[in-house]
């Protein structure tokens, strides 16, 4: 099952080149298809960016902001085959890198996602996000040393960024080295005491270290932030189970169920927890 963390995407969408009477047809259906795209009418911008490769089958612009498009839809595969034809009509058309690396992470295929932040960084060094984003793909590869040294790379570009801390928590917690762990995302909520996400993390990790007290506090702070970060809920009940404090366990799995989506993954384990709690 893909493990989750916080991606950091920021697809490139490429402008066409001229203005006025010089741009050619396929230039303005190219630009229309960028306004289209920036009201978030991405159909409309679907067929301009076509009409645009109609006029212009050399035009790489075209093909990669139609890319863009598919993958906004969640065409992944089209996304693909557009973002290739970009970089097989300009193999130098480095802006594809990215989007492609962004668009294997979503086809869960992280070595080709690996291989395409890594041609990125080689042409920008000192872009965090692309560190940020090939961690991600090493973490979702099983790869957490390397993911470890991106995101630690990530942040030496920007000490401040409270996901990529969070993120880096996370792989220190695939390592079990809790106490790196801790360190990590006791920044992320040194930075921003309101990060909900922080303390949901923070909790899964104090409970897999057996400090059930600190992961019942966590998961309060978690509530308080917002009664619908339901994910706490259900880590609160499973802490005070083994503080055998069963009868705020059973309101904790209750709110979960009332709070979580219905085809949540542990609706059945809160229900299963209530029956055993109450005999």
């Amino acid at each position: 099952m893909k493990k989750s963390l916080q991606l950091l995407i920021f697809l490139i969408l490429i402008t066409a080149v001229g203005c006025g009477d010089k741009m050619s047809e396929a230039d303005k259906m190219n630009s229309k298809g960028i306004n289209s795209y920036h009201r978030e009418n991405y159909l409309q911008a679907l067929e301009d960016f076509t009409k645009s490769i109609e006029l212009d089958a050399s035009n790489s612009k075209a093909y990669n902001n139609r890319g863009l498009i598919y993958y906004t839809l969640g065409d992944y595969q089209n996304a693909l085959d557009d973002y290739a034809q970009a970089l097989k009509i300009n193999p130098d058309f480095s802006e594809v890198f990215n989007n492609l690396a962004l668009t294997f992470t979503q086809v869960l295929q992280y070595d080709s996602a690996i291989y395409y932040y890594t041609k990125s960084i080689a042409i920008d060094s000192t872009d965090k996000d692309l560190y940020a984003n090939r961690g991600d793909a090493y973490y979702q590869a099983n790869d957490f040393e390397l993911a470890i040294l991106d995101f630690n790379k990530a942040l030496e570009l920007y000490p401040h960024d409270i996901e990529t801390h969070s993120n880096l928590a996370m792989t220190y917690f695939e390592l079990e080295d809790y106490f790196m762990a801790l360190e990590s995302i006791n920044e992320a909520l040194r930075i921003d005491p309101t990060y909900a996400q922080g303390y949901i993390n923070r909790a899964k990790i104090y409970y897999a270290a057996g400090e059930y007290e600190a992961t019942v506090k966590d998961c309060n702070n978690t509530i308080n932030e917002s009664k619908h970060y339901f994910q706490a809920y259900i880590n609160k009940g499973v802490a005070l189970e083994k503080l055998k404090r069963f009868d705020e366990a059973i309101e904790a799995f209750k709110l979960y169920l009332e709070f979580a989506p219905e085809d949540d993954k542990f609706r059945q384990l809160a229900q299963d927890k209530i029956t055993k709690l109450t005999k």
